[in-house]
C-alpha cells in the first residue's frame, strides 16, 4: 500500500490527478486549503473533473475554505464528498492498512480576511476552538497527525517562500490554532507530523515527533508532497 501526504492545492485539482496518475497511491492525505466552496464553483469539481479511480483521497480543512458548507457536512456526517473524497472533520481519526492511526486537526486563522467577505469568502469558525479539542478521545494512541498549521514547538524557518511579503507571511506563526494544536503535541506525542500552510518545505523534528512542511506546488524548489 502506498500513502502520499500532499500539501495546500488551493481547488488545482488536476495536481491530484497528476499524482494519481504518475505515482498510482493507494491513498492520498491532503493538509488542507484543498479548495472545498461548493456555493461558488460547481461540485463536484468538473473543469477539471476529479480523477481519482481507485484511489482515496483524505483531506482536513484549511483557513481557505467554505467553513459554513464544512460544518453541514460534518453535521450530517455525508463526508464523501466526491467518489472516493473524504472531508475529514476535526479530530477524526483514521487507520491505515498498516494499522497506524492518523488524526486530522484542520483549521487556521487567515491573514488576509481584511480583504475577504465574511460569510463568503473568510468565516470565524475556520480557527479551530477548546470545544473542538474537547471532542478528541484522549485515551487513543495516535502515531501520525495531519493539521493546517502546526504546533508552537516547531521551530519554522524565518525566510518567507518566493512571491510572498515577510510580514503578512510572518503573521501566520501568531495563530491561536498553534496553541491547541500545541496540546494535541503534547498529549499524543505523535511519531509523525505534517502540515501545510506556510507554502514551505521544512523538517524536523520535536522531542519523539518527526515533523514536515510542505509546499503548494506551484513553487518549483520546494517539496510539495511526501510519501508516508
Amino acid at each position: 500500500m502506498r500513502t502520499i501526504i500532499l500539501g495546500d492545492i488551493h481547488g488545482d485539482f488536476q495536481i491530484i490527478n497528476h499524482l494519481v496518475e504518475m505515482e498510482q497511491p493507494d491513498i492520498i492525505i491532503q493538509c488542507g486549503d484543498f479548495g472545498y466552496w461548493p456555493r461558488k464553483h460547481e461540485w463536484p469539481p468538473n473543469d477539471p473533473p476529479l480523477k481519482l479511480g481507485n484511489t482515496k483521497l483524505y483531506w482536513c480543512d484549511g483557513n481557505h475554505e467554505d467553513h459554513e458548507s464544512l460544518a453541514k457536512i460534518t453535521s450530517s456526517r455525508q463526508l464523501e464528498v466526491a467518489p472516493n473524497c473524504f472531508y475529514q472533520p476535526r479530530g477524526s481519526v483514521l487507520t491505515l492498512p498498516d494499522n497506524r492511526t492518523v488524526l486530522f486537526f484542520g483549521g487556521a486563522d487567515s491573514t488576509d480576511k481584511s480583504s475577504r467577505c465574511e460569510g463568503e469568502s473568510w468565516f470565524s469558525n475556520e480557527i479551530p476552538t477548546k470545544a473542538d479539542l474537547n471532542r478528541l478521545d484522549q485515551n487513543l494512541h495516535i502515531g501520525i497527525v495531519i493539521s493546517h498549521t502546526c504546533p508552537k514547538s516547531f521551530e519554522l524557518r524565518q525566510t518567507a517562500p518566493l512571491g510572498y511579503r515577510k510580514s503578512s507571511w510572518l503573521a501566520k506563526a501568531d495563530d491561536p490554532t498553534r496553541d491547541i494544536l500545541e496540546l494535541i503535541l503534547q498529549h499524543y506525542s505523535p511519531a509523525q507530523w505534517f502540515f501545510g500552510h506556510f507554502h514551505i518545505h521544512q523538517t524536523g523534528k520535536h522531542k519523539n515527533t518527526a515533523w514536515k512542511a510542505l509546499a503548494i506546488p506551484m513553487e518549483d524548489e520546494e517539496s510539495w508532497w511526501a510519501e508516508l
